[in-house]
């Protein structure tokens, strides 16, 4: 797991069923609250190939901040009150619920879309801060 400018990241890709071909679309970073953003180069590229913004964010453009992952990120994942959440967890090498992180590990991806998410490899070492 990796850290740039003292934020933890994960990023969105969009899969385009057709082609295969995967694009990075957004990045949901955190550090005291969690920001989503759009990667505009990327997501135009995508949206020439059939990518529709997230109806929770529509605005490419727009920076968007809520200080709890957002639920149309946190609805990929399982519920914190199952029964077998600590199993679910122990799969994933957590020791206690973290909405982030358990979206980071899993991926959050659901068999009804084209949607996960990856935990970012940075080539810049700059501000980069390895955490095992």
């Amino acid at each position: 797991m990796s850290r740039m400018y003292n934020r933890d990241y994960i990023y969105l890709i969009w899969k385009d069923y057709k082609t295969r071909q995967r694009y990075i679309v957004g990045e949901l970073s955190q550090n005291g609250k969690c920001e989503f953003k759009y990667r505009i180069e990327d997501v135009n590229k995508a949206i020439e190939n059939g990518f529709e913004p997230l109806i929770a964010f529509p605005n490419i453009n727009e920076v968007y901040e809520s200080y709890d992952i957002f639920p149309a990120f946190s609805s990929r994942l399982p519920d914190k009150r199952r029964k077998d959440v600590k199993e679910i967890l122990a799969k994933y090498k957590l020791e206690r619920y973290d909405a982030f992180e358990l979206l980071k590990k899993s991926g959050g991806k659901l068999p009804t879309d084209s949607l996960e998410f990856v935990d970012p490899i940075f080539l810049d070492e700059t501000n980069i801060e390895k955490l095992d």
